[in-house]
């Protein structure tokens, strides 16, 4: 193996992390969580226990998951529509509630009957008078302001739509509609609130290359793959300007383009909707014009189904094509609908098996984003049996302890199944960085810290490098 040239600058950076995550690590206390000195006794700056100190020294040679994002890709969110004047007896509502998400007391703002969205709720999500009413009020950030952009007025009954900001950013963090009428007495009242928030766009510019390296360097990692977002213009959720093949093209090209300017660091792998009419012709041209060593499919943004014969031909063939070219796969298994025993097994019977001769990687441990311990546990049994059609395949650690919520019982189950599968084919992974997301250095240490497993088996996983990294 080549020297870990990286791997010394940041590991001073990482002794702090697994306590940090798992305890806070506060001032005062120690590494192993202890309180200060009693009162009166020396208090010395804590330093790790020696156990925490030999792990914060495990890095990854590669990050195997990683992306950025070209131009043509970029989210950008659209402007709010402008604010709207109010009549006076509205605008009174209005500032009231205002001052209600700062105070958390809507005081009589609200009628008796009054009812609320309970966007945090699971089940009956309206929520209908007095405390119920006043606890979801509180639950919206402090200098929350509702700011309209429409208005409608019909006699005594009103309703006023707009978005939520808060603080001094000017991003809409919710849209609202409001509900009004007017009670016996001819004050209005807010009869019914309906706020719901609006997904962020994490990539307003682009996120270049040289920034990645930037990211590898702070972490001490020496490699990693960069995972083309082709795929996105080919969902059918989204909607981009332009022609979608030329825009699949473009961010392949970019991809391409970024990774040559650090030769030796990153790794490119073709981005592309494996449904799509143009979907062969693109690996096609990634492996033949652009030097790419293999593609990224997303099943769930491509609105793929495992179990639809249709869906399933055209993902073979794109497995083939790669397959004949020599090129290894990177793979979001989950795609529509339930994600379990079912869907995993027919990716084992029906779609793997048309790349036998190249590495698959399932993304996530288990292919998607939630944690489907049934999933998991179908290509574990496989592997551990002895599965022939397993032969290559590889599973990367992307993002799992979001995924799993963090659970410590969830937490064991992964780690349990990763001994099954056997460790040599688990393969680091970071995701994506964008300017509201943690950089890879603090996702392998919180990885660390939460992944019950022994140094020796975390030195295992950080030194395995995937055959087409070779």
């Amino acid at each position: 193996m080549p020297p870990r040239k990286y791997a010394g600058r940041t590991a001073s950076l990482l002794l702090c992390a697994p306590v940090l995550l798992a305890t806070g690590c506060t001032p005062g206390a120690t590494a192993g969580g202890a309180p200060p000195a009693a009162s009166g006794a020396p208090v010395r700056a804590s330093s790790p226990a020696p156990d925490v100190r030999a792990r914060a020294a495990i890095i990854p040679r590669v990050d195997h998951h990683q992306h950025i994002v070209g131009p043509t890709a970029v989210l950008r969110a659209p402007p709010p529509l402008p604010p709207a004047a109010l009549p006076p007896e509205l605008d009174r509502v209005l500032q009231a509630r205002n001052r209600a998400a700062e105070t958390g007391d809507p005081g009589d703002l609200y009628a008796q009957d009054g009812q609320v969205l309970d966007r945090f709720g699971e089940g009956q999500p309206w929520v209908r008078g007095g405390d119920a009413v006043r606890g979801l009020v509180g639950a919206f950030p402090r200098g929350s302001r509702f700011v309209p952009n429409a208005f409608v007025v019909d006699g005594s009954a009103a309703h006023v739509s707009g978005v939520v900001l808060a603080g001094d950013s000017p991003r809409p963090r919710m849209n609202f509609v409001l509900g009004m009428r007017k009670d016996g007495g001819g004050t209005w009242r807010i009869a019914s609130e309906l706020a719901t928030e609006i997904p962020e766009f994490q990539f307003e510019k682009p996120v270049t290359g040289d920034q990645l390296v930037a990211y590898l360097d702070e972490a001490g990692i020496e490699r990693a793959v960069v995972l083309s977002v082709g795929y996105w213009f080919g969902s059918p959720a989204r909607s981009w300007p332009g022609d979608e093949y030329a825009n699949v093209r473009a961010e392949n090209d970019w991809v391409a383009a970024q990774v040559a300017r650090h030769p030796g660091r990153l790794v490119p792998f073709c981005g592309v909707s494996p449904l799509r009419e143009y979907a062969v012709r693109e690996v096609r041209r990634c492996a033949t014009e652009l030097g790419m060593k293999g593609v990224k499919m997303h099943f769930r943004s491509s609105r793929v189904d495992v179990l639809n014969p249709e869906h399933v031909a055209g993902v073979r063939e794109v497995f083939r094509t790669a397959n004949e070219l020599g090129l290894a796969l990177v793979v979001h298994s989950e795609g529509l609908g339930t994600y379990g025993r079912e869907q995993a097994q027919a990716f084992l019977d029906d779609i793997l098996p048309a790349a036998p001769d190249v590495p698959v990687q399932i993304a996530h441990l288990w292919g998607g984003n939630a944690f489907r311990p049934a999933a998991l546990a179908v290509y574990a049994d496989a592997v551990s049996a002895g599965d022939p059609r397993t032969r290559n395949l590889y599973f990367d650690l992307t993002e799992i302890e979001p995924g799993a919520g963090g659970a410590p019982e969830a937490m064991q189950e992964i780690a349990r199944r990763l001994r099954q599968i056997g460790l040599e084919r688990v393969l680091y992974g970071s995701d994506a960085t964008s300017a509201d997301a943690p950089p890879p250095v603090l996702r392998w240490a919180r990885l660390r810290a939460r992944l019950p497993l022994t140094d020796d088996e975390l030195r295992v996983i950080a030194d395995n490098v995937a055959p087409y990294m070779r």
